[in-house]
């Protein structure tokens, strides 16, 4: 019995050794014992059943809706209401114009058949003019993809138009023709064709009177082209029935609040609407019902005494897609002023195995360098780690396991795939920027059915909802903490994930010198490969100076962050020297002198030319926008560049700052390409270039 006790002990003490190597290795912002707290509280059944309750099917909305609180607000603000958020309030904004909702839509194929194609009360989305009226009948000919050429030879004149392309784009070649309806698909869906076909991808038309545009799926358009083909007549008939509402915007807005010993807030948001026909499970009525659960459990952890009241309010938005979020700061500018950061959720329940998809965290671009991109990514990554099974993990209490499965009752036992990814805007985290607070995006892509048809909770996970609700609320209670410990540990973790991103800036100028074909390519390549280095230093410089909001006295965080600036420059020191090193081994084998890099003439004028841009309409910035394509037919820069570029015309930087940031940021651009989109813009009168003035003469000493 001795001998047995003794071996007993010996196995407590290893396992006991064991999970104490764990827990210093799964390690996040918050304890292990706020972490497990937060897991076993976050629900993803009851995240479900929000947005049962929010969409539980796409549907044609009655139109006494639009003279009460639209359903989605309703049901939002009742259970807000009922677990314990405070100042709830249903907000609505701007002056309600006039606008058509479809009560009665129906497509029939008459001939050679009698059988109805799509009725909007099966199908909402199938009815792409939503301000037609009438009964229409007349036959069908197929246009193909619709364009202008297409119709060369085709009477359409009081007919209906099948259209393997965009149903809008179809629709105004038409109607242009005196055809009365078409019947076509959107681009997306053309795309999405071979794998869905049976998906409508949203598509609005504007219609004239006595005309109709309907949106069919891949496999309607075929089947009916296919008739077509075979000589049959086809005779459509569309019957649409649409009254006038007066349409409104509105938000919904609750708090956790504070405990009143700062002024500074924070955010957390969805949005709710895309228009209020659209109606998306995923898109982004998971992100609503998703931080409504992340709220309510929150309130109750706090209740319980699992987590501590936060020190700064925390502001629950569910809105409008970015027009709401513009409508809330402009008309609340005290909060703008207090929210030191925004965490925003668009599109993240759908089960990520069978969406072929990552969970995606889209961090700030380096335009606005911020500490809150690693409190999400401390976050993902800890849920993610302990959701897998760890080989070195096996012979341990957990076997052939996750550490800590967090998975919902009836949700998948799906991997967790995540991916920290660039900037991407579109969403209501572009414009908490656009107003000076920092946010990140969480989401998941690619989604094969967002603005489509098929966008139904169906596809939707609870697990995958839980490990997103244990991601956010983390990452909320970190942020909305308030105290000097938190302040210290965010900063940190700025550091030590900074030390990592400057390594790969490091690992990519590397490439850009081994990939050099010649002598002269490796010189550009290790200009380059400085660049990059440099500008990620910059950057990071930027992301600790952004930290020190976070201390109870800012001035006091302005003075700790200082102190970690020259170690940075250390950092980057002995980085560039060994890029140097590595030029010199390069260079050796391709028996090339060596040299620092030197300024060409193209950059030396373009280092004196100061690029301005002029006010445009509002819609620009932080992916908003297209600042880096040029006008049709001229010079633009690649897609990734375009929001930056139009960023930085704002900062009134000279050209070639523009080039090296745009070029750290991402990869290599020439410098002829950015003059050219400069010059492109100048002349069409979105950018102002001017010749920067000469530095003033230093004056000798006596």
């Amino acid at each position: 019995m001795k001998t047995t006790r003794l071996v007993l002990a010996g196995v407590s003490v290893a396992l006991a050794g064991i999970a104490l190597s764990q827990e210093r290795e799964d390690r996040t912002l918050l304890s292990q014992t706020e972490m497990t707290a937060i897991i076993n509280e976050v629900s993803g059944e009851r995240a479900m059943h929000h947005v049962l309750e929010l969409v539980p099917y796409q549907r044609v909305r009655p139109p006494a809706e639009y003279q009460a609180p639209y359903r989605e607000s309703r049901v939002m603000a009742d259970f807000a209401k009922e677990y314990g958020f405070s100042n709830v309030s249903i907000e609505t904004y701007g002056t309600p114009t006039e606008a058509w909702q479809p009560t009665q839509g129906e497509l029939w194929m008459t001939s050679p058949k009698n059988i109805k194609l799509f009725d909007i009360h099966d199908v909402v989305l199938a009815l792409a003019s939503i301000n037609a009226n009438g009964d229409l009948a007349g036959d069908l000919v197929d246009v193909g993809p619709g364009r202008a050429q297409d119709f060369e030879g085709k009477d359409v004149k009081g007919r209906f138009v099948l259209s393997s392309g965009s149903t809008n784009a179809t629709y105004t070649q038409a109607v242009q023709r005196g055809a009365i309806g078409v019947l076509g698909i959107s681009a997306i869906g053309y795309q999405r064709a071979t794998d869905f076909p049976t998906q409508i991808v949203s598509s609005n038309v504007n219609a004239q009177p006595g005309t109709v545009a309907w949106s069919v799926t891949p496999e309607v358009r075929n089947n009916l082209a296919a008739l077509l083909v075979r000589g049959e007549k086809i005779a459509i008939r569309s019957i649409v029935k649409s009254t006038k509402v007066m349409l409104k915007s509105e938000y919904v807005h609750a708090e956790i609040p504070g405990d009143g010993s700062t002024s500074q807030e924070v955010a957390i948001s969805g949005h709710l609407y895309e228009g209020v026909i659209k109606q998306g499970a995923n898109d982004d009525n998971s992100g609503c019902a998703l931080t409504l659960e992340i709220g309510r459990a929150y309130i109750k952890l706090i209740n319980e005494g699992k987590l501590p009241r936060p020190r700064r309010t925390i502001n629950f938005q569910w809105v409008p897609e970015i027009v709401g979020t513009h409508a809330y700061l402009n008309a609340h500018p005290e909060k703008e002023k207090a929210i030191i950061g925004t965490l925003n959720f668009d599109m993240e329940a759908i089960r990520v195995a069978q969406s072929r998809s990552f969970w995606v965290l889209q961090r700030t671009p380096d335009t606005f360098p911020s500490y809150i991109n690693d409190i999400a990514q401390s976050m993902m990554e800890y849920v993610a780690d302990i959701s897998r099974e760890r080989v070195r993990f096996r012979r341990n209490l957990t076997g052939y396991a996750p550490t800590q499965p967090v998975e919902s009752p009836r949700g998948s036992k799906d991997a967790f795939y995540i991916k920290i990814d660039k900037h991407y805007g579109s969403s209501d985290h572009v414009t908490y920027m656009q107003h000076g607070i920092p946010a990140v995006m969480f989401i998941t892509w690619p989604d094969m059915w967002y603005h489509s048809s098929e966008d139904t909770p169906d596809k939707q996970d609870s697990t995958q909802y839980k490990r997103a609700a244990a991601v956010g609320l983390g990452s909320l209670a970190a942020l909305a903490s308030g105290t000097d410990e938190m302040a210290a540990r965010i900063l940190a973790d700025n550091l030590g994930r900074g030390l990592s991103r400057m390594g790969e800036s490091h690992t990519k100028g590397l490439g850009y010198m081994a990939d050099a074909v010649d002598a002269p390519a490796l010189a550009v390549a290790y200009k380059e490969a400085r660049n990059a280095i440099q500008h990620q230093a910059g950057i990071e410089k930027a992301v600790v100076r952004s930290a020190s909001v976070l201390w109870t006295d800012v001035a006091a965080g302005q003075k700790k962050t200082a102190a970690f600036e020259p170690l940075i420059d250390a950092r980057a020191g002995s980085l560039l020297a060994e890029v140097r090193a590595a030029y010199q081994l390069q260079a050796a084998q391709r028996k090339a002198a060596v040299a620092e890099p030197a300024m060409t003439a193209e950059e030396k004028e373009a280092a004196n030319l100061i690029v301005e841009a002029i006010p445009q309409p509002a819609g620009a910035g932080f992916g908003g926008g297209g600042g880096g394509r040029g006008a049709a037919g001229g010079p633009s820069l690649p897609d990734e560049f375009t929001a930056e570029f139009a960023l930085l015309t704002q900062k009134k930087l000279t050209a070639l700052q523009i080039r090296d940031f745009l070029s750290g940021e991402f990869t290599p651009l020439p410098m002829t390409d950015v003059m050219a989109v400069i010059r492109a813009q100048e002349k069409s009168g979105r950018l102002k270039v001017t010749v920067k003035p000469p530095e003033p003469a230093l004056k000798k000493k006596k």
